[in-house]
């Protein structure tokens, strides 16, 4: 008899074990780094929604208030480089800034990758900011921009001054981490992002190859969008409106043909981090707006100091 009871007590709580551990609710990775980079963290007033003052232009500020970092290959840093910087390839980033506490520069060829390794930086914690065109500002020498820049696209089919369609409304991407916390979540998804900005950037030439296979966003206000027109079938996003109230659903979190296009490439870039963070495949169109309507492009124009234009 006593046997038999300490069998069913046994039973009794697997049972009721097994029950609680199969019906606990499943941790939805999304939403709670979402909200916890919109809500929680008190840093979030300098996410991707605020980024003023984060991309710099070249002499405006002293170098030698900032830790600068140079994302170049060691052949291109050893060629030139800015007094005091430290060469270090994206991947290796975290480990150069360690300990750092005060501004950090990110530079690179053009200011994209910077873009998005600052942004990196920045969802940690790091006050760091980004040289607007890269080293392709500090000389010619260095000038990665003057040969992107062109006006081949505008006045052709796939430029358009039509209205914006209707943002397309997607489900929240889904992320498996396995950790069931916003810091967790978000130290994993960054050290993630710090291995594929390889694939972060798509060419001009792809897109307008064939617009219409891309869901493409244009980050711009409407004011740009009317003045300057827009890539055929694109849609505009107000700026300073990726969040879940607003209009991240508008990225398709089941495909990699999501495009993101701002003036320069840098915006579109650092906004590409953020996204991709949270779960997102979203391209950073490279060289933006200047690649394809150079000539009638009027905000954030690459000035070509090097060709006398």
């Amino acid at each position: 008899m006593r046997l038999f009871l300490v069998l069913s007590l046994v039973l009794t709580m697997t049972m009721f074990f097994g029950c609680s551990e199969s019906t606990t609710e499943e941790i939805n990775e999304f939403e709670v780094l979402a909200d916890y980079l919109e809500n929680t963290d008190p840093n979030y007033e300098g996410w991707v929604n605020t980024i003023a003052g984060w991309i710099l232009d070249y002499g405006a500020f002293n170098l030698n208030d900032y830790f600068i970092i140079d994302l170049r290959s060691a052949a291109d840093f050893n060629a030139g480089h800015l007094d005091g910087a430290i060469n270090t390839p994206l991947a290796n980033m975290f480990d150069v800034v360690d300990g750092q506490t005060g501004k950090i520069l990110v530079v690179c060829y053009t200011g994209q990758t910077s873009a998005y390794g600052h942004m990196l930086l920045r969802m940690k914690g790091y006050e760091a900011y980004s040289l607007k065109w890269g080293m392709s500002i500090v000389g010619a020498a260095h000038d990665r921009w003057t040969s992107q820049c062109s006006d081949q696209y505008y006045n052709t089919s796939n430029w358009s001054n039509l209205a914006s369609p209707a943002l397309p409304t997607f489900d929240y991407p889904e992320l498996n981490t396995g950790k069931d916390n916003g810091p967790d979540i978000l130290d994993a998804r960054i050290t993630a992002a710090l291995g594929v900005w390889g694939t972060r950037m798509i060419t001009v030439s792809t897109v307008m190859a064939n617009p219409a296979n891309y869901n493409i966003i244009c980050y711009w206000p409407q004011a740009h969008w009317d003045a300057m027109g827009h890539i055929t079938g694109a849609v505009r996003v107000e700026p300073k409106t990726l969040t879940k109230a607003q209009n991240l659903s508008v990225f398709d979190p089941s495909t990699g043909d999501n495009v993101f296009y701002c003036y320069t490439g840098q915006g579109s870039a650092l906004a590409s981090a953020y996204l991709y963070v949270l779960g997102y495949d979203v391209k950073s169109l490279a060289y933006g707006a200047n690649a394809m309507i150079y000539d009638h492009v009027t905000v954030s124009k690459w000035p070509k100091p090097w060709s006398g234009k």
